[in-house]
Parts: structure tokens; C-alpha cells; sequence
């Protein structure tokens, strides 16, 4: 299976034919990305997919519900096999980043780095 290919700023990619297109371990890479900066409800037709940023970026102390969410999101995105390492740096300016390292079902190990939205 294979899925439209999107660029740097999270817009579908045109033009290209079937360079517009990725699978495998790009596909699961992208979708790992893109589940992680999903808006819970936000989906017409899933509206359980992404996190609910809206009510744990408001609240105090919620490091483990935040950490607890990315590995659920990153774990329910087909074709990942498993975390390796997960880290979540936020700054004084209310500003937080995904450290993320995972390997997938063909054996490749990625790191990304996935700003988190901010409130």
C-alpha cells in the first residue's frame, strides 16, 4: 500500500506522478508524524484518532498522560514495532518537543524530532 507524500509544512505533495507516493517504512515514518500532531476529533471519519492536545497541554503535572498518549498514538500507527527511546523537552516558553526513536516492521530504526503544539 502506499500513501500520498507530504512536504515539509504538512501539505500533499502534486506533480510528480508517482513520486507523489510513498511505502513501506517512509509510509509508516509519515504516519507516525502525522498521528502525532493530530487533533483528537478533528477527523470526520475517526474521530477517536490523534491525542486530545487541547486537554493535557492546559493542565499541570501531566507529563506521564502526555508520554502515555505518544506511545499509544506511535504504537497504534500500523506498522510500528516498537519504541526505543522517547523523550519530551519543553521550554519556558511553552513550547515542548518529541524526541522519538522506533523501529518498524521491516526493521528499520528511524529518530524524529515533532514539535508539539502549543496552547
Amino acid at each position: 500500500m502506499s500513501v500520498s507524500k507530504i512536504d515539509k509544512d504538512g501539505d500533499f505533495t502534486f506533480g510528480q506522478n508517482q513520486g507523489n507516493y510513498i511505502s513501506k517504512s517512509a509510509q509508516i515514518a509519515q504516519n507516525v508524524v502525522t498521528g502525532l500532531r493530530s487533533f483528537k476529533n478533528d477527523w470526520l471519519l475517526d474521530t477517536d484518532h490523534g491525542i486530545d492536545w487541547f486537554s493535557i497541554l492546559g493542565n499541570r503535572n501531566n507529563e506521564k498522560t502526555i508520554r502515555r498518549e505518544i506511545e499509544r498514538m506511535v504504537l497504534e500507527t500500523p506498522g510500528v514495532k516498537s519504541i526505543e527511546k522517547l523523550d519530551i523537552m519543553t521550554s519556558s516558553d511553552r513550547e515542548a518537543t518529541i524526541y522519538l526513536s522506533y523501529t518498524d516492521i521491516y526493521n528499520e530504526s528511524f529518530s524524529e524530532q515533532i514539535g508539539l503544539p502549543t496552547t
